[in-house]
């Protein structure tokens, strides 16, 4: 008895030039500063001023705070933002791009997890990764202004070109 020979599944695949056809956004290089460094210095300097207000000195410095948040802008923040850049670029519906901007927010208070610290500091995973959503968020909408729909122009494929000219 022998093993029948597979058959590949018919599926329909786009062409490399039908994938190219589809418009797509594109960020400049300022409005990706705004959606994404703007929002990291603005957390920055909300731990600056809390780290500042006689009050709070009572439960300790916040300056390692600061360190967490400016390692996890950059660690966390910077790769996955440019990552829900690439990933949603044919999504033309911006909003969407703000819900991955959130959501990479959400995840700078797990940068809390890998400072080694034991005891209570678990607990400001939600004091650090909700107001950076919220941040992240306001950031990539306030760039939207500065993010542009690319169109691809249409192309004549060379069949339709030799319809079109005549034949001397």
């Amino acid at each position: 008895m022998t093993t029948p020979i597979p058959v590949a599944p018919s599926r329909r695949t786009r062409s490399a030039r039908a994938a190219g056809s589809r418009p797509r956004l594109s960020m400049s290089l300022y409005g990706f500063l705004v959606a994404w460094l703007a929002p990291n210095l603005v957390m920055a300097a909300i731990v600056v001023v809390l780290n500042l207000v006689p009050a709070l000195q009572v439960y300790g410095s916040l300056s390692p705070l600061l360190a967490v948040v400016g390692l996890a802008g950059l660690v966390i923040g910077l790769p996955l933002c440019l990552l829900v850049n690439w990933f949603f670029r044919y999504q033309t519906n911006q909003w969407v791009h703000v819900f991955g901007y959130a959501l990479v927010g959400m995840l700078y208070g797990v940068a809390v997890l890998f400072t080694g610290a034991g005891g209570l500091v678990p607990m400001l995973i939600p004091v650090i990764g909700f107001p950076a959503a919220i941040l992240m968020a306001l950031g990539r909408s306030v760039a939207r202004p500065l993010v542009a729909v690319v169109r691809p122009q249409p192309t004549a494929s060379p069949a339709r070109m030799s319809a079109e000219s005549p034949q001397a």
